[in-house]
Order: structure tokens, then C-alpha cells, then sequence
């Protein structure tokens, strides 16, 4: 069996922008009047993103190494449907127990995702490997959230240099949120996540199991700075408490944060 540990580390941090951000950097006055109930992404470069998991892109399948055409594809579709488990679910989304995710893990790791699930040491805590809102902090503008996402297949191998296959992905998630039983303010928020899915078996012929693996780069923004438990917040006010450099939420060729870092974002 292969050597993957019982929990995955994530590079987390936020972004704190005009529109949003794990902060707001300026005051929401006249683009604020362009997130209305019925057009939530008007006026936004996410306007232009697929509705739902169809903006996760499956390429297609070609062998890699040691798996055929048959697993890259099938490892495609694991890693689409754990993605919209991860960041899509309704229940999941609004603070609820993130059970469509747990049943997406291999059970090794699922047994010790629940088991930290919304742990009190926040160095243990796996609340944070999907996107949570605070319960009663926030519901969803309709039911559409905006997606760009993709994925690729590369041989990568364990710990003992076993072969496996790995399947790298980065999303943009953009969500329309107002407060929970309210009609405004509305606002948006995105997650972004850079990371990978592994995939091997344990002799030939075996199934195909699953791992959800490092995060490379995992920030919010339009949400506010502090996180004590995992769930995020949205940033109503623009006072979430971003600083520092202003930076583009889409711009794939900005700095990534550092841990823990709250920056400032110009738009989402």
C-alpha cells in the first residue's frame, strides 16, 4: 500500500479587495449596484465562467507510464467529482456536515477527515479542505456558482517509489452570497485552489483508490482575514482586513500568498 499520510497541508491565505477580499480595500459604492439578485455576476470577469462542475475541463485521456488511457480517464472524473463535493455542495457550502466530500475519499483518509472535522486545534482541523461558510453567515444568491477550472495528468510516485498517477488541478469557485435571510448587501466571493489528486494501486489489477493530496496554493477572497474554526466569512462591509499589494483574484501569474497572509484584491 502506498505511504500517504492521514491529512494533507494547505497553503491557506486570503485576498481583501474593493469588491471583496479577505478584506475590501475602498468603499462598495457605485460597482457595488452592479451585484444585483438577478444578474450576480454582472460586471465581472467570472461572469464569462461555466455555471457548475462543467467549468472543471476533463482533457482528454491519454496513458501515463504505468496507466492506460482507461484509469487517466477515470482518475478525471474521481477528481471532477471531488472537486464539486469539495467546493459545490449545497450542504457543504452553508456550514452543514461536508458528508458528499467524505464519500468521495479513499476510507483511510476518510476516517481521519471526519475524525478532524471541525477540531478544535486548528493545525488538525480539516473543516478547511473544502469551502465552508460560517454557519448562518451567509446563502446563496440563486443556485449558480461560476467555475474555471482544469485539470492534467503527470507519473508521479510515492514515498517508496511506487508508481502512481497524479492528477493536478487549479479552480477559480466565484459564489454570489448576501446574508442569511436577508436581500443584500451582495457580494462576491472566490475560492482558489492549486492542488492534486493521486491515484495507484496496490498490486496489478487491484482498483484504482485515491488520495486527496498537498495543496499548493488555497486562498479566499472577499471574505474576511481571521478564521478561527475553519468556515469562512464574507466580507459585507469591506473591512475584512486585507493590506499590503493590490493584486488581480484572476491574474494566474500573480504571487501566490505565504500561509496565513491576507492581501488585498481590486476585484472579483
Amino acid at each position: 500500500m502506498s505511504n500517504h499520510g492521514v491529512a494533507r497541508m494547505i497553503m491557506a491565505g486570503c485576498l481583501a479587495g474593493a469588491l471583496t477580499g479577505c478584506g475590501v480595500l475602498g468603499e462598495l459604492t457605485a460597482d457595488q449596484a452592479v451585484i444585483t439578485a438577478s444578474q450576480p455576476f454582472r460586471g465581472s470577469p467570472a461572469e464569462k465562467f461555466t455555471e457548475g462542475v462543467d467549468g472543471i475541463v476533463v482533457p482528454e485521456a491519454r496513458p501515463v507510464k504505468h496507466f492506460s488511457a482507461r484509469d487517466v480517464r477515470s482518475a478525471f472524473l474521481t477528481s471532477r467529482r471531488m472537486l464539486r463535493a469539495a467546493h459545490l455542495d449545497g450542504q457543504t457550502l452553508l456550514g452543514g456536515r461536508p458528508d458528499a466530500f467524505a464519500k468521495q475519499l479513499d476510507p483511510q483518509q476518510r476516517k481521519d477527515f471526519l475524525r478532524n472535522l471541525d477540531h478544535k486545534d486548528q493545525d488538525k482541523n480539516s473543516r478547511a479542505w473544502v469551502t465552508s461558510f460560517a454557519p448562518g453567515s451567509a446563502e446563496l444568491v440563486g443556485d449558480v456558482v461560476k467555475v474555471q477550472g482544469k485539470l492534467a495528468a503527470e507519473s508521479g510516485a510515492d514515498e517508496d517509489g511506487r508508481p502512481e498517477l497524479w492528477v493536478n488541478y487549479e479552480a477559480r469557485f466565484v459564489y454570489a452570497l448576501r446574508p442569511a435571510g436577508k436581500d443584500s448587501p451582495i457580494v462576491r466571493v472566490m475560492v482558489f485552489v492549486k492542488a492534486r489528486h493521486e491515484f495507484w494501486r496496490d498490486e496489478p489489477g487491484a482498483r484504482l483508490r485515491n488520495w486527496d493530496g498537498e495543496s499548493t496554493e488555497f486562498w479566499s477572497a472577499g471574505t474576511e482575514c481571521d478564521s478561527p474554526d475553519g468556515f469562512l466569512r464574507p466580507d459585507y462591509t469591506g473591512e475584512g482586513g486585507g493590506g499590503g499589494r493590490v493584486d488581480d483574484a484572476y491574474d494566474d501569474k500573480a504571487a501566490p500568498l505565504k500561509e496565513g497572509e491576507c492581501g488585498t484584491v481590486d476585484e472579483i
